[in-house]
């Protein structure tokens, strides 16, 4: 048995109750460890409610008390820290500590870990580990039966592509429903807002049922992203709730569509025409069975416990006598002693 420090943000709940890519994954991490037994210790947003074996919700929203708080509460005999926020890896501590970035290259870490080979390579410069994100594929609902509607699910900014989507939409006359967060208003206004109307609809944010039975219901998902995702958790999203997707060849989306090669494509006319035709898509069955197989939490725990045992006894991290870790452990040292 383990004992693993799992590190989150405090700006989402763990697990999110809608948009959080990244706490999805601590939250499907954690309890699937803890059902193999290990002993799990989080530090998350006030109001997470993952099954860790303990929880410990931060109480200020400064990086650096924060970082104080993890120290004076984290057990003496942890095997091993994995921080997916930044501020215990940057600081350096005498204990093995794996950097789980899911969007960009990390430096001045014991272990960084990227959610992709793409980005280890490309930003990571090829030092370092991956580990692909996972799901838990039973929380998604299946439908073979689908309705007639193209899904776009995800921020509305104009890197995720949303106006691309609305042109496929109106290229071949499928209805859409645009789903997510509002994050930069003159894209909307300028972009998504004009096209708006019976058949293109902006239904918001969303989470829990509704949007696992927007993701089920879909004839499609459009993954229309035009920057270089470092992962693009919704492939895998509508992939388990049995629903194609379609993504462009950008960033780690060729890596995550690798045994489904049909679903990606070249530009957005390559889009249209495969929307138009929907030839050639796989089964509901098989695209949730690629989840499974692939990228689900099961998975994802059993690729990251290899890391941990390969991180623990190869120890390849550093004490360095000056670090942030150590001036921070004599300040509270202080503090206990006054």
């Amino acid at each position: 048995m383990l004992k693993i420090a799992q590190i989150s943000t405090n700006t989402i709940t763990v697990p999110p109750k809608a948009y959080g890519g990244t706490q999805r994954d601590i939250h499907y991490l954690t309890e699937e460890l803890v059902r193999r037994g290990h002993h799990v210790v989080l530090f998350a947003k006030k109001g997470s409610t993952a099954q860790a074996t303990e929880t410990f919700e931060y109480p200020t929203n400064d990086p650096e008390e924060q970082l104080e708080f993890i120290m004076s509460n984290l057990p003496d005999d942890v095997d091993i820290i994995h921080d997916h926020y930044g501020i215990v890896a940057k600081a350096n501590p005498p204990i093995p500590t794996i950097r789980n970035s899911h969007s960009k290259g990390v430096t001045g870490v014991q272990i960084p870990v990227y959610v992709s080979k793409t980005i280890l390579k490309r930003f990571g410069k090829n030092r370092g580990y991956y580990v692909h994100n996972g799901i838990r594929v039973n929380d998604y609902a299946f439908r073979k039966k689908k309705r007639s509607y193209l899904l776009f699910l995800g921020r509305l900014i104009e890197q995720k592509g949303v106006h691309l989507a609305i042109k496929v939409a109106q290229k071949t006359g499928k209805e859409l429903i645009i789903a997510g967060t509002l994050n930069d208003r003159n894209y909307f206004n300028t972009q998504i807002k004009p096209h708006l109307n019976k058949r293109i609809r902006y239904v918001g944010p969303v989470g829990g049922k509704t949007k696992m039975n927007l993701l089920a219901n879909a004839s499609c998902v459009l993954f229309t992203s035009t920057w270089n995702e470092p992962f693009g958790l919704v492939l895998i999203e509508a992939l388990a709730s049995g629903t194609p997707v379609l993504g462009f060849k950008k960033g780690a989306v060729p890596e995550v569509l690798k045994g489904l090669p049909q679903l990606l494509c070249s530009n957005t006319k390559e889009m249209i025409l495969k929307v138009k035709n929907h030839a050639g898509f796989p089964s509901a069955y098989r695209c949730r069975h690629y989840v499974r197989a692939h990228f689900s939490d099961s998975v994802m725990t059993d690729n990251f416990l290899k890391l941990y045992d390969k991180v623990i006894k190869g120890k390849k991290y550093k004490i360095i006598k000056n670090s942030t870790w150590n001036k921070k452990l004599k300040k509270i040292q202080n503090k206990e002693l006054e």
